[in-house]
């Protein structure tokens, strides 16, 4: 479902898009507004997912659609833009913040409704890819794996074989643990010649001596080591807020 952000400042149609737009059934919330300076406060606060956007504002206003677009673009950068205009030459001038589409005036209402449409289509396929691409395929003695990284705890090098700790269990990987690594997220530290840990996982971390620290994870029993130089590597991490 859609939040839409709507910039006209002639009352009237303001009042017919809000209408159109909120009766589409992919849109979820409409935020309609007259004054450009509205609209960029607006989008920084709500983050919408599409922007329709009058070109030509009040001249009292200081600002054009394209600058508001420009200004929201840095605030909301996954917001998509679709322009409003009575003149088809600013069409082209909207092209340099890459806006979705835009809508001539008068308005017609099956152009609204189509832009909408396509537009919910794509975004929700491009989310489709964004989860598929933070999946991992990884071989495993037992076939073929797809494992979120979120729900990694931990991966663990036992002689030459490696071995990935999540929420479904523990899977035994055919590739190498260093292959692994640059495969993981930013979030994932290797603090040990033996182990990669999952940051967002770990509860606390103890010092058990021997130039060493043993790192304990939500709700999981089974613990890494990080050794005293990872430690001071990563020491920022592990400094107390309080």
């Amino acid at each position: 479902m859609l939040k839409v952000l709507v910039l006209e400042d002639e009352d009237y149609t303001l009042r017919f898009l809000e209408k159109l737009v909120s009766e589409h059934p992919q849109v979820l919330e409409v935020k309609a507004v007259s004054r450009g300076q509205e609209a960029v406060a607006a989008a920084g606060k709500w983050q919408p997912d599409i922007a329709f956007l009058d070109i030509e504002l009040a001249p009292d206003d200081g600002i054009n659609g394209i600058e508001v677009a420009k200004a929201i673009s840095d605030i909301s950068p996954n917001t998509k833009f679709v322009f409003i205009t009575g003149y088809a030459k600013y069409a082209i001038d909207s092209f340099a913040v890459h806006p979705y589409d835009y809508v001539l005036k008068p308005i017609k209402i099956n152009r609204v409704i189509d832009i909408i449409s396509a537009l919910a289509k794509d975004l929700k396929t491009a989310a489709v890819h964004e989860e598929e691409k933070k999946r991992l395929v990884i071989k495993a003695v037992e076939g073929i794996v797809f494992i979120d990284p979120e729900d990694i705890f931990l991966v663990e090098k036992y002689g030459k074989k490696t071995f990935i700790h999540c929420k479904s269990g523990i899977w035994e990987a055919s590739c190498s643990f260093g292959e692994l690594q640059e495969a993981l997220p930013p979030r994932f530290l290797r603090v040990h010649k033996s182990y990669i840990i999952n940051m967002d996982k770990v509860c606390h971390v103890q010092d058990v001596g021997n130039q060493s620290y043993q790192v304990h994870f939500k709700d999981y029993d089974h613990t890494a080591i990080m050794s005293r130089s990872k430690f001071r590597k990563y020491q920022e991490k592990f400094t107390p807020s309080f």
